[in-house]
């Protein structure tokens, strides 16, 4: 109860600092209504669909992505504009109290009360509004604005018949946020028009529910490579997210999973390891279920993955969660030579400009949250994600298509 009392004074404390910057910056009684208007509408849409999500039950998956991800994110951006806002006026009122103390003690005979200053609120104002257009854009533009990344990579032990071979990694489709069917189509097509040799999607190919991808499973099978189209899970494609009623569910989810994935042409590796072979040369690809750091499911075993494989292979591992390969597969006696991992999203926002700046909230909780890694020989690439998850928008994190190429040095 006292949270909830906390971040209640929070929130009014936040609308009475921003409409009185609303009110200072304009002597024009229609810029402040306009603004109550709009703050009003925006939070009776958000509370009457939370209402409505109670009301009929909706599970987790329909509650974020069919019903609350655009009012939660129109509200997410207002309130980001509110933050900014009032940054500002809060080191003008730290000022402004400065002067009145002194004031009140050293000049007594003058008024020790000081107004907010117009030019301050307007100038707050201008500042605070210029991500809105940029996080609009994420939403209705940026989440399917996808990048195909190219990335050569060179190894001195790989099997000279795989020189200039070439694979596409994607992840995190997150199939119950896909809204945009042309859009995907067109992902669809991109992907395929780098005529890559091998296809690996490593994991969270649903939100929660399997026939999530009931609409997107033809689309989708259209994916195409030539040695075929390898897959892993990641943590969401258990359906631990979602409160079944009984326990028989959650497992028909998981089998329909399964069942779905083999329909659109992937081969799913749980736990396990293929060869890709070209004459008489191989390469190993081993995929893990999901193991991640923390609270999230540690199903993935590489020791068991690798069974059957010798110390000279050259291996490449699926695994969904970069923190894999932090906490064990960088160490792993045995030497894996790639890791493809998807899962941070990139925050689904930063600012990332080449050979200048890399910034993402995700570097926060993960040490490796985006693009390619290597460490002693070791290469983890972190692939930014082709759906999205929560906030239904990419500002300035692209959806992603890494092409790799390996070469022999």
């Amino acid at each position: 109860m006292l949270r909830w009392l906390i971040v209640i004074v929070v929130f009014l404390l936040i609308e009475i600092y921003a409409f009185q910057a609303f009110k200072t910056a304009s002597k024009n009684g229609w810029f402040t209504k306009s603004y109550i208007i709009i703050n009003s509408l925006v939070f009776i849409n958000l509370f009457y669909r939370i209402f409505n999500v109670y009301l009929k039950d909706l599970d987790y998956s329909d509650q974020y992505y069919n019903f609350l991800s655009i009012p939660f994110a129109l509200f997410f951006t207002l309130f980001c504009f509110k933050l900014i806002l009032i940054s500002f006026l809060f080191f003008e009122d730290i000022l402004r109290l400065i002067v009145s103390t002194y004031k009140f003690f050293f000049s007594p005979t003058e008024s020790f009360l000081i107004d907010r200053r117009g030019f301050l609120s307007k100038i707050a104002l201008l500042i605070a509004s210029i991500p809105i257009p940029f996080v609009l854009h994420g939403i209705f533009k940026g989440r399917y604005n996808y990048k195909v990344y190219n990335y050569d990579l060179n190894f001195e032990d790989l099997p000279k018949e795989f020189d200039g071979y070439q694979i596409t990694h994607i992840s995190d489709i997150h199939s119950g946020s896909l809204n945009n069917i042309k859009s995907v189509e067109y992902a669809v097509e991109l992907i395929n028009e780098q005529n890559s040799d091998l296809i690996l999607f490593t994991g969270d190919i649903v939100n929660n529910r399997a026939d999530e991808l009931d609409v997107w499973k033809n689309t989708l099978s259209k994916i195409e490579a030539n040695d075929g189209k390898y897959s892993v899970l990641g943590n969401h494609d258990y359906g631990d997210y979602v409160n079944w009623k009984f326990e028989h569910e959650k497992k028909d989810n998981f089998e329909k999973l399964l069942k779905i994935q083999n329909e659109m042409g992937f081969n799913l590796l749980m736990n396990e390891n293929i060869n890709i072979k070209r004459n008489q040369q191989s390469i190993s690809l081993i995929g893990v279920e999901n193991w991640g750091k923390g609270r999230f499911k540690k199903k993935g075993d590489i020791d068991t993955a690798c069974n059957g494989l010798n110390e000279n292979d050259f291996k490449i591992v699926m695994s969904h969660d970069p923190s894999h390969w932090d906490e064990i597969l960088k160490n792993h006696k045995t030497h894996f030579h790639l890791t493809l991992s998807g899962h941070t999203h990139g925050m689904q926002f930063g600012i990332e400009i080449p050979g200048w700046i890399k910034w993402s909230p995700a570097k926060w909780a993960y040490k490796h949250w985006a693009g390619l890694y290597n460490e002693n020989k070791q290469f983890l690439n972190v692939n930014r994600g082709f759906g999205v998850l929560g906030f239904p928008g990419r500002v300035g994190i692209p959806p992603e298509i890494s092409v790799i190429t390996l070469k022999k040095s």
